[in-house]
């Protein structure tokens, strides 16, 4: 039985929130660098931010009362056979 454990999905998250805030950077970089710093771009920017914060409260509410180390089951032969041992 080839199992893993749950908080192995949180780093999953946790990178895929680092790529989304290095895109965040670059995009404000860019916003600054060409000089596009006008009304709509402010509002499109705080936009994004505030659904940002919206969603990663959600997140933190929603996974508040998570058991991290509770083993996911990825594969088990008795799928396949019935049986709970592997024949040899």
């Amino acid at each position: 039985m080839v199992t893993i454990p749950l908080y192995y999905i949180l780093f999953a998250y946790f990178a895929f929130l680092l790529i989304f805030v290095i895109f965040i950077l670059v995009n404000l970089a860019h916003l600054f660098h060409t000089g596009a710093l006008t009304f709509i771009s402010f509002a499109v920017t705080a936009l994004l931010v505030i659904l940002t914060v919206f969603v990663l409260f959600a997140t933190y509410t929603l996974l508040a009362d998570t058991y991290w180390q509770m083993p996911i089951t990825i594969w088990d032969p008795s799928w396949i056979g019935g049986s709970s041992l592997m024949p040899i």
